[in-house]
């Protein structure tokens, strides 16, 4: 498989104890953090279009389900941001957009999954990052 492979379709996000985890860079220092995880949610099936996608928590009618832009920057990586015009989004989405998204780019394909990591540069010069990997459904 190539990336192009996973720019339209159905695809899944399953969720981990390690997806959870979150590198931050200020300055000099690197530090790690770890989100709380939602154990109601086993994993994250998302409808990718040309330009944008659609996330839902557990499969396709569960729920809200979010809805986010994707900005092609080449063939293997792109910047996500969330669709405001789609209903409203929480301080998180919209932080996360005040700070230009989040950047997604190619770490490997190993079988029908892509492995990423995607970090986002806060307009204070912290980045941080997490891995995770994206499979086709």
């Amino acid at each position: 498989m190539t990336c192009s492979d996973f720019k339209i379709g159905t695809f899944y996000i399953p969720t981990s104890d390690e997806m959870k985890k979150y590198k931050i860079t200020s300055n000099d220092s690197i530090s790690e953090m770890t989100a709380e995880r939602d154990l109601n949610v086993n994993r994250y099936v998302v409808i990718r279009e040309k330009n944008s996608q659609t996330e839902w928590k557990n499969g396709i009618g569960n729920g809200n389900p979010t809805y986010e832009i994707l900005e092609w920057i080449d063939d293997c990586t792109y910047r996500l941001t969330y669709d405001s015009s789609k209903g409203e989004m929480d301080e998180m989405t919209k932080w996360i957009n005040e700070n230009n998204g989040i950047v997604v780019s190619k770490i490997k394909i190993e079988g029908k999954c892509l492995f990423y990591d995607a970090t986002m540069t806060t307009n204070e010069g912290q980045k941080i990052s997490q891995e995770g990997v994206i499979c086709v459904e």
